[in-house]
């Protein structure tokens, strides 16, 4: 059975993939590694494919930042196919508020993530969640996050500039609605309409049939 490694964003936990867990029994979520002090994204992404059953056909992924994650580390295993929900291409898809940071990720570590955190729970209250329910998942992410791990995480995010070079078909979800990462910088393969930038929870009906269709083609792909 062909396995799929899916990829949180930002330091986030494998609930953001909870109905996907639920649809795809062979569905692996990793845990984020604690990364070393500095260390680079290759290094990084290193440890994590060395942790991963080569030998298994698989399908990698990811959400946001994780999709990234899931390039670097799919040019290190050569999987059958890459799948980006939410996530981008290339650095030069990024919005122009990333980029105008770029020059601030050394500024990062000084960021008071527990007191963020602490004061990001207030994004979480019912009434917020009915107003906002993108927003407050992602707050709930950011809140249970890893400070170590968001730091380094945003910190690669305003550093990325290198595309890797992988040998499988990349495929792309994206919400018309992601405010994080828009879709008009990107060329998605689908749309979802109405969707943020937490699809997979929000609309998670339509990320598991792009899910589907992605097994779908890649077995095809085997057979000729």
């Amino acid at each position: 059975m062909t396995q799929i490694i899916l990829f949180s964003g930002l330091a986030a936990d494998a609930e953001v993939f909870a109905a996907q867990t639920i649809a795809f029994p062979q569905l692996i979520v990793p845990d984020w590694p604690i990364p070393q002090p500095d260390e680079p994204l290759g290094s990084y992404c290193d440890r994590i494919a060395s942790s991963i059953d080569a030998q298994e056909p698989t399908i990698l992924g990811g959400a946001s930042f994780g999709g990234i994650i899931a390039l670097h580390v799919a040019k290190r295993l050569n999987p059958l196919a890459v799948v980006l929900i939410g996530s981008t291409r290339s650095p030069d898809e990024f919005p122009w508020l990333i980029r105008l940071c770029r020059p601030l990720r050394r500024l990062v570590r000084y960021l008071p993530i527990r007191f963020l955190q602490f004061c990001s729970a207030t994004l979480e209250i019912r009434f917020f969640k009915r107003l906002f329910p993108h927003y407050s998942e992602l707050a709930r992410q950011f809140r249970i996050a890893d400070p170590s791990v968001f730091k380094w995480s945003v910190t690669q995010l305003l550093a990325w500039q290198s595309v890797p070079i992988v040998q499988c078909p990349i495929f792309q979800i994206h919400g018309n609605r992601d405010f994080v990462l828009p879709m008009n910088n990107t060329k998605p393969d689908r749309i979802v309409d109405g969707g943020g930038h937490v699809i997979s929870l929000t609309h998670s009906s339509q990320v598991n049939d792009f899910i589907e269709s992605v097994f779908a083609q890649v077995a095809l792909e085997k057979k000729t």
